[in-house]
């Protein structure tokens, strides 16, 4: 279902012109500047610098709980060292993963566009750039990168059991993941659609990570 749903949301983004539509209203044409300044030193500290802080904190946390489990000194712990180990897993290779793969797609972000006031070509991720084109660096703008660091949280889906902490863990990541994906969009970095794709790349990472990872758990409660 998530693959599905990340390839309609591809050629959505790619056919319709949705991410210029909602751009816009980030962009003073006035001022000729994003209605966030990317300097501005709160906002870049609480919606930047902040949230990658604590996601490595957690990290650790998560890894450090994870060994204690596997000591069998805590009875709490134990009996969740699986959940501990597939969260770590996840922390640390859905950002990895999904992180990475704007190196590979050759996309500018919304303030290098001639769109708004910079040099590069307004061109999707299934067109090719004008032939007249030079390139000095490619882009690396899509999917998103920053909100990868709150839609990491939906491996959490997969990790928990019960019904209410799976909600509970799903809109956590959606709406972290969402709130840093804003501040991108309002400050020029990203378009709608690089946050979009982001959201839904993690989420099909975080499942196949949960179902990869339950194969080894199956396997230990089989031979021990």
């Amino acid at each position: 279902m998530a693959n599905i749903l990340l390839l309609s949301s591809l050629l959505w983004v790619n056919f319709s012109n949705i991410d210029i539509e909602i751009q816009n209203y980030f962009f003073d044409l006035q001022t000729n500047s994003w209605i966030v300044d990317k300097e501005e030193p709160l906002g870049k500290l609480i919606f930047y610098k902040l949230p990658k802080v604590l996601f490595g904190l957690a990290i650790l946390g998560t890894l450090i709980f994870a060994i204690l489990g596997f000591k069998k000194k805590n009875a709490f712990l134990f009996s969740n060292r699986h959940n501990l180990l597939l969260i770590f897993l996840g922390f640390c290779l859905i950002p990895l993963i999904a992180g990475n793969i704007k190196k590979f797609t050759n996309i500018y972000c919304p303030c290098q566009l001639t769109l708004y006031g910079g040099d590069k070509p307004y061109v999707k991720i299934f067109d090719h750039y004008p032939a007249e084109f030079q390139q000095n660096k490619v882009g690396q703008c899509f999917p998103a990168g920053h909100a990868v660091t709150g839609f990491a949280l939906f491996i959490l889906f997969f990790a928990f059991k019960g019904r209410n902490q799976k909600i509970i863990a799903f809109l956590s990541a959606f709406f972290f993941g969402w709130i840093l994906g804003l501040y991108q969009m309002m400050k020029g970095a990203h378009f709608f659609g690089d946050t979009l794709i982001a959201m839904l790349i993690c989420f099909l990472l975080a499942a196949i990570i949960a179902k990869i990872y339950s194969k080894f758990t199956r396997y230990e409660s089989e031979n021990y």
